[in-house]
């Protein structure tokens, strides 16, 4: 059986080029012929160009000026940055199977589509409505189109509302969502109940991100950090907690946001740091399974919900900090954690067994 995973995987982002791996190794692990479709979605395209006119029209029609004169301001900085990036990304998305590429019609010969997970219904992440990642696309009338661990931000599902919802819910053979309080509020505004996977990058065992591990980390003396959400007049908001501990600890700050580091070493700096400050929600799971003391930082911009109930299911709340919130070391007691993502597993595991 041939599967076709529609997803964010051309972002320079770290926790998107891994949940699309996780999801092909494991797919492959099941002994389907998967494939990543090389969708070469506007939006991501135009936010890793250098320079994109599509990406200035965009905030034309919100009318937001001060975006584009931001935009044009920054070019210089913007092209060293996107260099790096291509750099780093490139070199891991080499591991994807992928089809041709395709823009504006995925290719027919495919018997499951699997479009998921990662947050492709966020306006802000795709630039508004994507008809692919909504499942709104032709294909076979033998084929099938899955939703896996979808996510988005409760801003983006009310923007939506319940008629829109119900649309998009029909072009799904079978669809599941990433988070609890996602699926509650989809059958709030539809009466429609969803179920609730994980994503993809916990449905592989630890051993397989081990086998990634760089241990050249392990001699080092440092706290991470990966602020992957601005806040609002405090760029570096992450980076001054992180200095407080790091004072208290008499080590350095590694800051992942700099993109100086392998998709590698983003693995193996979490596993080695001594705390993780972070507003990603992927930093957030991949501390959980290194078992890394981690600060999550609720920002309550409408996409703490991503980790908000992770952490939650998997009783590691005390992780979870407001912004106003004093860093002190601490120690997190992670017993029992891993029976708890194992039991977490199970129901995600037999949605893509029963997929056929």
């Amino acid at each position: 059986m041939k599967i076709g995973i529609i997803t964010v995987h051309r972002a320079y982002n770290y926790g998107s080029v891994l949940q699309c791996y996780a999801l092909q190794e494991y797919l492959k692990m099941l002994g389907y012929d998967t494939w990543v479709i090389d969708y070469r979605q506007p939006w991501t395209e135009a936010v890793y160009r250098k320079f994109s006119l599509y990406y200035i029209w965009h905030f034309v029609k919100l009318r937001d000026f001060r975006a584009i004169i931001d935009y044009v301001r920054k070019y210089k900085h913007r092209k060293i940055i996107i260099e790096k990036q291509k750099t780093i990304f490139h070199a891991f998305t080499k591991k994807f199977n992928l089809t041709k590429p395709c823009k504006f019609r995925v290719p027919q010969d495919f018997d499951i589509y699997i479009i998921g997970s990662d947050q492709l219904w966020t306006h802000q992440c795709v630039g508004g409505e994507d008809r692919f990642y909504l499942g709104d696309f032709k294909h076979s009338k033998h084929s099938k189109v899955i939703g896996y661990s979808l996510s988005a931000s409760t801003t983006s599902l009310h923007r939506f509302g319940g008629d829109r919802l119900k649309s998009i819910i029909s072009h799904f053979d079978k669809l599941s969502v990433r988070e609890q309080g996602n699926a509650e509020l989809i059958k709030e505004l539809t009466e429609i109940e969803l179920p609730i996977t994980i994503d993809p990058t916990l449905l592989v065992n630890i051993d397989f991100w081990e086998a990634m591990v760089n241990h050249s980390w392990k001699d080092r003396n440092f706290i991470a950090i990966y602020q992957a959400r601005p806040v609002v007049g405090d760029a570096d908001y992450l980076k001054h907690k992180a200095l407080e501990l790091a004072r208290q600890l008499d080590c350095e700050v590694i800051d992942l946001r700099s993109m100086q580091y392998s998709v590698e070493d983003f693995i193996s700096i979490i596993k080695y740091a001594k705390y993780v400050l972070t507003t990603s929600y992927h930093a957030v799971v991949f501390s959980v399974l290194m078992e890394t003391p981690c600060y999550a930082i609720k920002l309550n911009d409408g996409f703490d919900v991503r980790y908000v109930d992770l952490l939650t299911d998997l009783g590691l709340e005390c992780e979870l900090m407001d912004m106003t919130f004093t860093p002190s070391p601490t120690s997190i007691n992670f017993e029992g954690v891993k029976e708890r993502i194992s039991k977490y597993k199970e129901a995600s595991t037999k949605y893509l067994s029963d997929i056929r």
